[in-house]
């Protein structure tokens, strides 16, 4: 069983108003990201929530899906691996790996998600980071073999710190998305990626 994890549980205080409710050709940055996942063909989807006042409007768009479950992380304010934990927590005891992706990083394509899982089943190394023109970024895989070491890492120095420890367990794999690469953050990178197409 492959699995998939979308962290959605921050503040969204840079940007203002939630990202995961942001419009992107008509669909909300959430929207996107759980389509990809559901059309890459995970097996079950985990989408973790946060903050309160965001959790019951980005609910109301998940995708209305049998693969799909939320949860609520109630110390998302301790950081975004503290969301990761939840989601590695949720998921069913079956899976074998998950490709995790940030609702900061809404234009990710489903064929990407799809070429994480297929090397993974070619050659199931513990670590599998899409990159786009030779620069890392999201989704990431992480196997069952590296759950235990996510919850078991330190908060103030995230997820970087298991896949820093062995780089001989990590495989960064090259594709054509520039959605890899694409953070929206801020208004200014939102009207630069999202507003800036639309004209």
């Amino acid at each position: 069983m492959i699995s998939g994890i979308v962290l959605a549980a921050g503040e969204s205080r840079r940007m203002g108003s939630p990202k995961a409710l942001l419009d992107y050709q008509g669909r909300t940055f959430i929207e996107n990201i759980c389509t990809s996942f559901l059309s890459a063909g995970v097996d079950e989807l985990i989408v973790v929530l946060g903050a309160h006042e965001h959790e019951e409007p980005i609910r109301a768009v998940v995708p209305n899906h049998p693969a799909l479950r939320t949860v609520v992380n109630p110390q998302y304010r301790l950081g975004q691996l503290s969301s990761l934990q939840v989601g590695i927590q949720t998921l069913s005891p079956e899976s074998e790996a998950a490709v995790v992706n940030l609702v900061d990083h809404p234009l990710i394509q489903a064929e990407t998600i799809q070429a994480l899982m297929a090397s993974y089943a070619t050659d199931p190394l513990p670590i599998i980071i899409a990159s786009y023109q030779g620069r890392r970024g999201h989704p990431v895989l992480f196997s069952k073999g590296v759950y235990g070491e996510l919850l078991a890492a330190p908060l103030d120095r995230g997820a970087k710190v298991v896949v820093r420890k062995d780089p001989e367990r990590v495989r960064e794999l090259a594709l054509n998305d520039p959605g890899i690469r694409v953070d929206i953050d801020t208004p200014e990178e939102y009207a630069r990626w999202v507003g800036g197409r639309k004209t």
